[in-house]
């Protein structure tokens, strides 16, 4: 059932993302949940758009490889 796969899903992610740290977490919950744009993320941590990108590509790969264990 395609319901019970998102339900899934979704927990595999929520413990994908408690495996980053506290300044990863929040690098992805500003630019995903609350919908700001890497040079709007740069501007309220005091970095560069430059360092938010890496940033939020390391992240991403650590939450996806987290998920398929």
């Amino acid at each position: 059932d395609s319901n019970d796969e998102f339900v899934l899903d979704r927990e595999s992610m929520r413990q994908a993302l408690k495996t980053l740290e506290a300044r990863e977490q929040r690098i992805i919950y500003l630019r995903y949940f609350d919908n700001l744009t890497q040079v709007e993320i740069a501007e309220r941590l005091n970095l560069s758009q430059m360092h938010i990108s890496r940033l939020l590509t390391h992240s991403l790969r650590k939450v996806k490889r987290a998920m398929k264990r």
